[in-house]
């Protein structure tokens, strides 16, 4: 029913014993999947634009050398200043940022981005699940966390699909903030709209996938809105996630 693209949970490359516990591994037998991993990543990111803001030059090279990404970034830097200053110089669709910089915060950097750009989409690479870090960023509006061993890929091609990417212990931190929160009950159709929305769907998309009128679409959105008391696309499927309306998976 929807985009493989923004497929949010599952493993890129699953099926191996530790692909789960982010250890290091034989990745002999993924090299095969590559290929359609990159073909995947330029459809998504064609006509867009990325800024990257990472810790180590050694790993924004890294980054910058992924064809489908060089082919739409539009600048990189490793300290705060300077990735903002691309971001307003640039407008760009998509900013990747790790938690830590050279020098500033990447917390900082997604809340001035987003500020500044209310529409930019946000990945936070962090070092781990802090309950700090992780409520700062969904504070801040971030559309996508993950860590640096693990789902890094998965999370990009989530939040470049359109969709939001929080890997299951984010998930936990965000339903134990909100496990006291009332809200108005959604009906069974408002879920599958909200996890749609999650997925990054359009209203269009959303339409044509349950079968319904986009004048329809739109008003479930609506209603969502007004009963999870949120303001944006993103907002709702986070707060559907916190409440356990709907599965990361």
């Amino acid at each position: 029913m929807y985009p493989a693209s923004c497929i949010t949970t599952q493993p890129c490359l699953p099926g191996h014993p530790s692909a789960q516990a982010g250890r290091a591994m034989d990745m002999t037998s993924y090299i095969s999947a590559v290929p359609s991993i990159l073909d995947e990543l330029r459809l998504i990111l064609k006509g867009k634009t990325i800024v990257a803001c990472l810790e180590h030059m050694k790993w924004l090279g890294a980054f910058i050398c992924i064809e489908p990404i060089h082919a739409s970034l539009v600048g990189a830097a490793t300290t705060e200043d300077e990735g903002f200053f691309l971001v307003e110089k640039e407008l760009p669709d998509y900013l990747v940022v790790s938690q830590k910089l050279e020098d500033g915060s990447g917390l900082s950097l997604i809340r001035r981005a987003e500020q500044l750009r209310p529409s930019i989409k946000t990945l936070l690479v962090i070092d781990g699940f802090d309950q700090s870090v992780v409520e700062a960023a969904l504070g801040h509006g971030c559309d996508g966390i993950c860590t640096k061993s693990e789902s890094f890929m998965q999370a990009l091609r989530a939040v470049a699909g359109g969709g939001v990417f929080y890997p299951q212990a984010v998930a936990e931190v965000l339903q134990q903030k909100h496990k006291n929160d009332a809200v108005d009950p959604l009906t069974k159709r408002e879920v599958e709209v909200v996890q749609a929305l999650a997925l990054g769907l359009t209203d269009q998309e959303i339409a044509k996938a349950l079968v319904i009128s986009p004048e329809t679409a739109r008003t479930h959105v609506k209603h969502i809105y007004q009963k999870l008391q949120v303001s944006n696309r993103t907002k709702a499927a986070v707060k559907a996630i916190a409440l356990g309306l709907i599965s990361v998976e």
